[in-house]
């Protein structure tokens, strides 16, 4: 049952609780608001009363802590619902790539639904105006997925702690299948014969192209002899490594330079300047302008697969 606690001159009523699987137990403090212990205990006596359901996760709004005159269910609300779920994946060890987008859906789902939105009212209607809001704001079907998924974890999270009975019907957007965006020989020659275009990017787009590798993955690539390392970090979660030629070792040299000491260290994002670049050379040659940095990428495992390379082993790249 709850106990009284003195902190300072104030009383609080103290709720400690032990909850399955946790060998530590939790607690929750109420302020009474009051330094007389007598009317500290009229109000414990009210605490006791709703004891067991604060343990469950309710809470409440008590008369000294309001303008009501009796105690009241406080409604659990999106941003509550937010605080605790951002905390709770705060401690998963996620990477912070990953918490970075869960961050941005949610804050997106905040600002469409409303924060103040009593959580367990959210349902298929909300989740609609959450998809209209993403789509004015021009994201990706790929994009708004993310987010849609980010959303139906959060809710799925509190329906296992119980502390939700439904969850609303969320449905990832179709996404039609489309032939790899790949560069041809006939543009990726046509790039490396502009006038205008340092050569050392056109070095880079080179490097990327018979690599294979995503824009940022050399940021945190390890090279060991011929050997280029990608630790697990990177998208596919696996460790991977990829033999490299002379050719390719000395660009790679000349990228990590040039990022850390070179031009690109001056910038705000390096990797992206680099993508900014080849997508000004693919409008110069007159590529379609579905065509981008990562078709360099495609085009690897267009030119793999010609190759003999299995579609299991481009899978594992």
């Amino acid at each position: 049952m709850a106990t009284l606690k003195k902190r300072r001159k104030l009383w609080y009523a103290r709720v400690r609780w032990y909850e399955k699987n946790n060998p530590y137990q939790k607690e929750k403090l109420i302020p009474l608001r009051t330094e007389s212990k007598v009317e500290a205990m009229e109000r414990l006596s009210e605490v006791k009363k709703v004891d067991s359901d604060i343990k469950n996760g309710m809470a409440f709004a008590f008369p000294w802590l309001t303008d009501s005159i009796q105690t009241t269910v406080k409604r659990f609300t999106l941003s509550d619902a937010v605080k605790h779920y951002v905390e709770h994946r705060n401690k998963l060890k996620l990477r912070p790539k990953t918490l970075e987008l869960n961050n941005e859906g949610i804050d997106y789902f905040i600002k469409s639904v409303g924060a103040n939105r009593p959580f367990e009212t959210i349902n298929t209607n909300h989740i609609s105006v959450f998809v209209d809001f993403l789509e004015a704001r021009r994201l990706s079907v790929s994009s708004i997925n993310i987010h849609l998924r980010t959303v139906n974890t959060m809710f799925r999270y509190f329906q296992k702690i119980g502390m939700l009975n439904k969850v609303p019907i969320i449905e990832q957007r179709r996404i039609d299948k489309k032939d790899p965006n790949y560069i041809t020989d006939d543009e990726f020659q046509s790039i490396t014969e502009l006038k205008w275009l340092d050569d050392f990017y056109k070095r880079l787009f080179f490097f990327y192209r018979e690599t294979g590798l995503r824009l940022r993955e050399s940021s945190i690539a390890i090279l060991s002899g011929q050997w280029l390392d990608l630790p697990c970090e990177t998208k596919s979660h696996t460790q991977r490594s990829i033999e490299l030629n002379d050719t390719l070792r000395m660009i790679f040299v000349e990228l990590r330079d040039w990022s850390e000491n070179g031009y690109g260290s001056t910038l705000k994002d390096a990797y992206g300047h680099i993508s900014k670049m080849f997508k000004k050379a693919l409008r110069e040659v007159g590529s379609d302008e579905e065509k981008h940095f990562h078709s360099l990428r495609h085009t690897f495992a267009v030119r793999s697969l010609i190759s003999g390379v299995s579609i299991y082993e481009l899978k594992l790249l």
